[in-house]
């Protein structure tokens, strides 16, 4: 039987998922390009309470800043991705949060056939292994897996709940229930509504992070069929009538590498689309600005860039509030090293809510919001067939109490404030963004970092429904048992913001909204790619990784990105089958 062979660039979250199901079989060959290093190792990557303490580390992070964004105040964002085995799932803050049904079946209604939540769903399941909670866990808190769901989890990232809950966890919890929004359906039914306790991925004995490049490369790094390159910079793609392959420079040294099958670009949300356009797949206008020869026209590439931008506020905590108090990191760090024990084994990201924006509102409220998605939302006869599904979508959701407009979440750990006051911070991520941006290449050198325009809050509604769950974030303050915990007349972050009005919650948005590090869409499906992830007008080249997302899903896109993973595996695989047997 004659050899398959595949090349990728990226030993990211796609691209290890991709490395171990692809080589499951004897026949197919594999070499996986990787700029980075295994740095699994490291206490700051394996350690759940370190979480964060790479950004911004060359070894670990690509280190991307976005162009300033003139509807955040001419604001720069910082926008980390993993450069190393693992990608951003090594330095990630491991909250596993899932799409929505109809957020799913809205890409298939985008033109994209098996891209619906029906054939999307088992994905879920198939990339992890829910650990189930302690009897503690689960009698104080309504968890997010039902046990089914959790019994039939068998892939190789591990996903687990805290090893215990907080006085403040269980507050959260109860301030939903209260407002009657606590979640009650499994997410994974894809309906699910609500305050929650989500899982993140760490390993539930060892309480590590459970990252793509140990679960899924690690225990495939023996078969003979798979090579790993590291410290491997895809330059570009050498592409001509009959051949394919990418140039890489390590160490100072160019090389080429001619695929026998296909080339996989798993090399992320900017890094994807400036490969392609070196390699003189993109705008033409661009690219013959910075002297390369179109190879194949597509000014689709590098456009469609979506993020989830978070507001946030913070609140004194009361004197008396049971909040569990820190203690030294070097003391944190003896306890988890020793025993895997103390704070350290886990992270803050377990308290969230799939938040709905209707319910918040009152009928006068409801009211002044239609008016403002009449004035901003009249076709005009100019909208793309994407943009009139897109917008349609999106409304629907906004005027829906069973969809989700923001993601809400509290982290167990208080800030300090400058007198050694303590706050406790809530968080809403706007789900669905209007505003889209680009990336695109400034120089024909790979070594130079693309333009990255993320056009924050550019479309007035995203400001509008932003401000409203700001509006959403004092409700759940003002409500019990959460109530309780913040000082009465105490101090708010930002200092010198009042929040009284729409146009109050506005200002705190334009000038203290910060990225929540999900950027995605550069080479959406249907745009960019077909529906088997093949780049059109290129033969034997596809795309697999966050940049084929065509609408950002409501929450964190690491699950998704799992998912799509899982799902491309099962398409090149029948794909190759189909080309062997004929």
């Amino acid at each position: 039987m004659q050899e398959v062979r595949g090349e990728w660039a990226g030993a990211g979250t796609a691209g290890c998922v991709l490395a171990n199901r692809l080589t499951e079989d004897p026949k197919v060959s594999v070499l996986v390009l990787e700029a980075g290093e295994d740095r699994s190792d490291d206490g700051r990557v394996y350690t759940p309470g370190l979480a964060g303490d790479t950004l911004d580390d060359p070894d670990f992070d690509w280190q991307y800043v976005s162009d300033p964004s003139p509807s955040m105040s001419n604001r720069r964002m910082k926008h980390p991705r993993g450069r190393v085995i693992g990608g951003s799932s090594a330095i990630n803050s491991l909250a596993i949060i899932y799409p929505s049904a109809a957020e799913i079946d809205a890409w298939a209604g985008l033109g994209n056939d098996g891209w619906d939540w029906k054939t999307l769903a088992p994905y879920f399941l198939k990339f992890q292994t829910i650990v189930p909670p302690n009897e503690e866990v689960k009698k104080q808190v309504n968890i997010i897996h039902n046990d089914e769901t959790i019994w039939k989890s068998h892939g190789p990232i591990q996903t687990s709940f805290p090893s215990q809950v907080t006085p403040l966890h269980k507050a959260w919890l109860d301030t939903f229930h209260t407002l009657g929004l606590e979640n009650v359906s499994d997410p994974l039914t894809g309906h699910a509504i609500g305050g929650h306790t989500s899982t993140c991925h760490v390993t539930g004995v060892t309480h590590e992070r459970s990252h793509a490049g140990v679960a899924y490369l690690d225990p495939v790094l023996g078969r003979k069929n798979l090579t790993i390159i590291s410290n491997a910079v895809v330059n570009r793609l050498a592409i001509g009538k009959d051949s394919l392959g990418p140039i890489y420079s390590q160490y100072g040294i160019l090389h080429r590498v001619t695929a026998k099958k296909e080339v996989i670009l798993a090399a992320g949300t900017f890094n994807t689309p400036q490969i392609l356009e070196l390699s003189g797949v993109g705008d033409p206008e661009i690219l013959e600005k910075h002297g390369i020869d179109v190879f194949c026209a597509n000014p689709a590439i590098g456009e469609n860039l979506q993020d989830h931008i978070r507001a946030w506020e913070s609140f004194e905590v009361a004197d008396n509030a049971p909040i569990t108090e820190r203690i030294p990191m070097d003391k944190a760090q003896r306890l988890y090293e020793k025993n895997r024990s103390g704070p350290l084994i886990d992270n803050g990201a377990y308290m969230f809510s799939y938040t709905p924006l209707a319910p918040f509102l009152a009928l006068e409220g409801q009211q002044r919001l239609q008016t403002v998605l009449d004035q901003y939302l009249q076709d005009d006869g100019s909208w793309s067939p994407f943009a009139r599904r897109r917008n349609s979508f999106i409304r629907k959701a906004i005027e829906s109490a069973n969809e989700v407009t923001a993601v809400s979440f509290l982290s167990q750990k208080t800030q300090e404030g400058s007198r050694g006051d303590k706050f406790i911070t809530l968080n809403s991520m706007l789900s669905h963004p209007f505003s889209a941006g680009s990336v695109h290449i400034t120089s024909d050198d790979p070594r130079i970092k693309p333009k990255i325009n993320l056009n924050y809050y550019s479309d007035p509604i995203d400001l509008e429904i932003h401000a409203r769950h700001v509006k959403v974030l004092e409700k759940l303050a003002e409500t019990e048992p959460l109530a309780s915990y913040i000082k009465p007349g105490g101090r708010r972050l930002p200092e010198g913001y009042p929040t009284h009005t729409i146009n109050d919650a506005k200002e705190i948005a334009r000038d203290f909204a910060m990225t929540n590090y999900h950027p995605c869409g550069t080479c959406a499906l249907d745009a960019v790619v077909d529906s088997r992830l093949n780049v059109k007008g290129i033969r034997n080249l596809r795309v697999v990784d966050a940049s084929v997302i065509p609408l950002i899903p409501r929450g964190n896109i690491l699950a998704t990105v799992y998912a799509i993973a899982e799902r491309a595996a099962d398409i090149i695989s029948e794909d190759l089958l189909l080309h062997r047997d004929t």
